[in-house]
């Protein structure tokens, strides 16, 4: 095809672009192009908003967590001497964090290391010269006696375990 010049206006005529091609010869972009970018950022976005519906999901599942773990078989966590009276430590067991703090000799409580804002992994921390569970992710803390959170955005306490000392182990119900 022979392109022809409009004297007046200096740039080929609508009749004799090919498709796709704008009025001045490629220096803009084309409908054509400006369609097919605007398709692939909706798509981009339907995208986003679905991968971000499974995190929502998992966040309100969370945040609807029990306050107290049902239990199960007692499980061995730690022994009882690795666990002073006043001290807090962290555990896995079964595949769960758990977060142990051992108010007397025969006391010791268990949560789950789950902060209850976004699902990050608590650990145990000191807050102005106090023993807390601490998240580092957005800042809750939680008493280390309750699981209940007294600082930063998390709202429900820790999900609680059954713990107790037995003989030389502490032991938590899984």
């Amino acid at each position: 095809m022979t392109s022809t010049i409009d004297p007046i206006a200096s740039t080929p005529t609508a009749s004799d672009r090919r498709d796709g091609e704008s009025a001045c010869g490629g220096c803009g972009t084309s409908r054509r192009t400006f369609l097919g970018r605007g398709a692939v950022i909706g798509a981009v976005g339907v995208a986003t908003t679905v991968g971000l519906t499974g995190c929502t999901d998992d966040i309100r599942a969370e945040a609807s967590a029990p306050s107290r773990h049902p239990g199960g078989s007692p499980t061995p966590a730690l022994p009882a001497g690795d666990l002073p009276v006043g001290g807090q430590t962290s555990v896995a067991i079964d595949g769960r964090t758990l977060l142990l703090h051992r108010e007397s000799e025969d006391t010791v409580r268990a949560f789950s290391a789950v902060c209850t804002h976004q699902g990050c992994t608590v650990a145990p921390g000191q807050d102005r010269g106090r023993p807390t569970f601490a998240c580092p992710c957005h800042g809750s803390h939680f008493d280390v006696a309750t699981g209940v959170p007294y600082g930063g955005p998390a709202q429900k306490p820790l999900t609680e375990f059954t713990a107790t000392v037995d003989g030389d182990m502490v032991m938590v119900r899984i």
